[in-house]
């Protein structure tokens, strides 16, 4: 899958659905440059974790 978003704040509540997919042992492959919001992403996703 490739998404393409304009804000920090769509990126985070992408990541927090994507999580709610996730299964055990589920891999999530994150490529960019510096600034490409690999960090948001991951917020988002931790957060959808719980």
């Amino acid at each position: 899958m490739q998404f393409s978003v304009s804000n920090a704040e769509l990126t985070q509540k992408i990541a927090e659905k994507l999580a709610k997919a996730l299964h055990a042992g589920d891999v999530i492959l994150l490529d960019g440059d510096l600034g490409a919001g690999k960090t948001t992403f991951t917020k988002g996703l931790a957060r959808g974790l719980g």
